[in-house]
């Protein structure tokens, strides 16, 4: 699979970093508008804007079909949730995830929100949290030459440590001149990781996705899109696109601060 791994040039990255710029700049919006009381059609429509305003082309809709340019996931719904008529009320946990493209290349990155913070739903609170301390403890351990398995392996320690649960058949990925690229970036010990090794000119995209309790996914009736937590549980995500460089690493998209 080695060989299988696009690696980026220079041009490439410059264009790489500036739509990572721009999906920063978007998801800082949308972290300002997400609260309770709007629809997550609203949410849809104010990237949909942003979109549009600044020339910029999307990466998720109509890919594979998926209907719309945000997934936007709230409490039990894992991944992959479609923006709809909901209304974000006290205490829900929204998830946000979103790519851009901009001359061709893509970045991706997400984010979890707790609808009025602490006070109205503090499990959530504190998953979204440790998720977040989860990621930038993980990412320490890139290094060029270095297995994807130390990453790995290392998220997944800090994680169980801490009494939560890893989704196992959902993982980070390659990004770049496609949604989804190789390899995936396992966020458990999965043995394949140790043959592959971190090299300059990678672009990864880096995205623990936790939950309580659940290590696994589902389905509800008439809707194939919608991944939901086998428990019925809570879940966060938190997401970087990262360029692997000769010394260490930049991150090239996503709010990197605390917000809550």
């Amino acid at each position: 699979m080695q060989n299988e791994i696009q690696i980026k040039d220079k041009r490439q990255i410059a264009n790489i970093r500036e739509s990572g710029k721009h999906l920063t700049a978007l998801l800082h919006l949308l972290y300002s508008k997400a609260k309770a009381g709007i629809s997550l059609i609203e949410l849809e429509f104010v990237a949909e804007h942003y979109i549009t305003t600044h020339k910029l082309k999307w990466s998720f809709k109509g890919y594979e079909w998926y209907p719309a340019n945000l997934c936007l996931s709230v409490n039990d719904c894992v991944v992959h949730g479609i923006p709809d008529d909901y209304v974000l009320k006290k205490g829900d946990l929204l998830k946000i995830d979103c790519w851009i493209t901009y001359n061709g290349w893509i970045t991706d990155s997400a984010i979890t929100i707790p609808i009025w913070g602490e006070a109205a739903n503090p499990l959530g609170y504190a998953l979204t949290k440790a998720t977040k301390k989860w990621l930038d403890e993980a990412i320490k351990h890139i290094w060029p030459g270095k297995a994807i398995f130390e990453y790995s392996h290392r998220v997944y320690a800090i994680i169980t440590n801490a009494w939560f649960s890893v989704l196992w058949k959902l993982t980070g990925h390659g990004v770049g001149s496609k949604v989804h690229e190789k390899p995936y970036v396992y966020n458990t010990p999965n043995p394949e990781m140790k043959n592959i090794v971190f090299q300059p000119g990678m672009v990864l995209a880096f995205e623990p996705i936790t939950a309580v309790t659940s290590t696994d996914f589902t389905h509800k009736p008439g809707n194939n899109r919608n991944l939901y937590c086998k428990d019925g549980d809570l879940w966060a995500q938190r997401e970087y696109t990262i360029l692997i460089t000769k010394d260490w690493y930049e991150i090239l998209s996503w709010i990197t601060e605390d917000l809550f």
